[in-house]
């Protein structure tokens, strides 16, 4: 159901294999392995040459092909070299692992999560559809109503999109619970909104949710890792993040960041169509808890 316009960017060839290799048949993420890790020295050569270097088979490589949209491993080879070529990786991010071991000293740990941390931002924003961004932005400034679905830890990005959106006016609402969004996508109609947040793009409760909003004629998003997935179906707009597991931090855990960077994307996007009014509410919002918050102790000097 999702639309793309002639306009966008294709997503980056390097930042997609990241971003589907979690989902990938183990044959063919071996395949997509060796490519991330050396990717000018593993297209050089044959097809045949890959699969022998990443130990699986042509018809592997043939399979990633497919899976990345391209046509055959000609054009992949193409993309591959075109996408390494717009600026080598820092030899910090190519030296750090994502493995992480009971023995490693903090800082190892620390380095590893700062560089897939970074990646993740990267190559969400190298490959995220600006135009759907901004046509998700447009529709939530006019809208009626904003919903905003996701349960579990999907439900933190949901109500951090609330916050930010909420303090700039806009009428919105962010449900975790599916009998409550469930009736409320029920009374909604195409003056408004309904954004789906869930990394895996399978859970079952927010895809009912959205897809009752989208029968009742809201205009639906979705946050979302999965291009192909059932809540991407429902979806009119897709804005895709990239996700950098590491030991400890899969799948959904390790996709906060990529989902929070979405979400400070399409605050930014909506809060410039009126900036002047933007920053009144700012303001009048700071202004209204200023009491609440305790004044810094002045320290004294004893002479």
């Amino acid at each position: 159901m999702s639309s793309t316009s002639s306009a966008t960017r294709p997503p980056l060839v390097l930042a997609e294999l990241r971003r589907i290799l979690p989902t990938l048949p183990a044959s063919v993420q071996r395949t997509a392995e060796t490519v991330i890790a050396d990717p000018v020295g593993s297209v050089s050569g044959t097809i045949n040459e890959l699969a022998a270097a990443s130990g699986t088979s042509p018809s592997a490589v043939s399979r990633l092909c497919r899976r990345l949209g391209v046509d055959g491993y000609p054009a992949l080879r193409i993309a591959v070299l075109a996408d390494a070529s717009r600026g080598e990786a820092s030899a910090w991010e190519l030296d750090i692992s994502r493995s992480i071991s009971a023995d490693d000293p903090l800082e190892d740990v620390a380095a590893i999560l700062g560089a897939a941390q970074s990646r993740a931002v990267h190559d969400t924003l190298a490959g995220l559809d600006l135009d759907a961004v901004r046509a998700v932005a447009h529709r939530v400034a006019d809208a009626r109503r904003v919903h905003v679905y996701g349960v579990s830890g999907s439900a933190i990005m949901a109500a951090e999109l609330q916050l930010r959106l909420q303090r700039i006016g806009v009428p919105i609402w962010a449900y975790s619970d599916v009998h409550e969004g469930l009736t409320a996508a029920a009374l909604l109609g195409p003056r408004d909104v309904a954004v789906a947040i869930s990394c895996t793009g399978s859970t079952v409760e927010t895809i009912d949710m959205l897809r009752c909003a989208a029968q009742h004629g809201a205009v639906t998003a979705a946050i979302t890792g999965a291009r192909t997935s059932p809540l991407a179906e429902h979806a009119q707009h897709l804005l895709l993040t990239v996700t950098e597991e590491t030991t400890f931090r899969e799948g959904p855990l390790a996709a906060r960041f990529s989902e929070l960077t979405v979400v400070e994307l399409l605050y930014l996007a909506v809060a410039q169509l009126s900036a002047d009014h933007t920053a009144e509410l700012l303001t009048a919002t700071a202004e209204a808890v200023r009491g609440h918050h305790v004044a810094p102790r002045t320290r004294t000097t004893s002479r």
